[in-house]
């Protein structure tokens, strides 16, 4: 979780004239780089038994005691029931972000803030450089619950009640350790969305099969070739998943980028915008992307943008269209609601019919839930 050097390498040809002849010369790109800041904040794509969610972790502080964070989501929970808005703070020491062995990925209102010998988000440098030296490490993948719940969940798990390690951990109640080894020699890229712009981290894949007897599953994870940041960028337990889909640095001043972008291509991706589980109630996380908008918009007085709402294709056609739109709708009445004249917006709902990936994976799903905004 500090600095980062990970990342794809970008050969950049030219082409050059010495003597009448032509000669190839190259250099090397310098990489994006992920560095431990307040305000850093990782999107996660979760599948899980329940459904599709996303979760979003943020660096809240960082100091002698260890990196503050918070992990926000709306978690589904059984059909019929409404998703469960969950805000869970976590500090990891900074000797464990060294050295420890136990990756604590499940967040539980429950848990004490400060967990010992574990990390979050991210493995720790010593299980870096092991697969890097070794091929491999031991690992221990924690997704015990706290307090009452974890014990009786301890229980269950031990006298038989909970089966499936999937189930155990993704589900919150198991504590399991296995050897991970490289499934290739060499990192490998991962794509991601870096500040809202599509780019490639190289990172180490590794696999290993976890757990003792009918309870063992095959694990499966990506992370980020740092040793002083070595993000997991996606992780596989039996058939539940969670894959970085977006990693958001501060930056001076982003309403600028916004800016540029509307002033150059005519459109910008919000993906801060945030919304409540199959909702288009608006989420207080999304009240700095909006200022952003109102501060472009007043630096642009003569400009005048339209809302559009987008999302993934799970639900049907109706669904998603109604829902774009009340989404978008609702961006508006924000805006409006901020200081902007109502006669400078319009809204409109697409539903899923302009994709910008693939709605066969969790990552291209969540990446077309979003909101855009564009110049006549």
């Amino acid at each position: 979780m500090n600095p980062s050097s990970g990342a794809i390498r970008v050969i950049i040809a030219a082409l050059a004239v010495l003597g009448g002849s032509a000669r190839l010369s190259s250099q090397i790109a310098a990489p994006p780089r992920v560095p431990l800041v307040v305000g850093l904040s990782v999107t996660n794509a979760v599948r899980a038994r329940e459904g599709d969610y996303e979760s979003v972790g943020r660096i809240d502080a960082i100091s002698a005691r260890g990196v503050e964070l918070t992990m926000t989501a709306d978690a589904p929970q059984a059909p019929g029931k409404p998703a469960e808005p969950v805000s869970v703070s976590r500090t990891v020491a900074l000797a464990d972000l060294a050295g420890a062995h136990n990756f604590k990925f499940f967040f539980n209102t429950m848990d004490e803030a400060l967990i010992p010998g574990t990390t979050a988000i991210t493995l720790s440098g010593a299980a870096l450089n092991d697969l890097r030296a070794h091929g491999q490490t031991r690992l221990t993948l924690d997704g015990r619950r706290g307090g009452l719940v974890g014990l009786v969940d301890d229980l269950l798990t031990s006298t038989g009640g909970t089966s499936g390690l999937a189930g155990q951990l993704l589900g919150g109640g198991g504590l399991v350790t296995g050897l991970l080894k490289l499934v290739e020699p060499a990192p490998v890229p991962v794509p991601v969305l870096l500040n809202g712009s599509r780019t490639t981290l190289s990172s180490y894949h590794l696999r290993g099969h976890i757990g003792e007897g009918t309870a063992a599953e095959d694990a499966d994870l990506y992370v980020l070739d740092d040793p002083a940041n070595p993000l997991v960028l996606r992780m596989a337990i039996g058939r539940d998943t969670s894959e970085v889909i977006r990693i958001d640095l501060p930056v001076p001043d982003p309403a600028s980028v916004m800016e540029h972008a509307l002033a150059d291509t005519r459109r910008a991706v919000l993906y801060g915008i945030y919304f409540d589980f199959n909702s288009a109630t608006i989420k207080p996380q999304s009240e700095a992307v909006l200022r952003q908008i109102v501060a472009v918009m007043k630096r642009q007085p003569t400009w005048t943008l339209k809302v559009e709402g987008h999302t993934d294709n799970v639900g049907g056609d109706a669904r998603n269209l109604d829902l774009s739109t009340r989404r978008a709708a609702a961006v508006r009445a924000a805006l409006v609601d901020r200081g902007l004249a109502a006669d400078r917006l319009s809204a409109g709902g697409y539903g899923a019919a302009q994709p910008r990936e693939t709605n066969a994976t969790i990552a291209g799903r969540a990446r077309n839930r979003r909101v855009e905004l564009s110049r006549p």
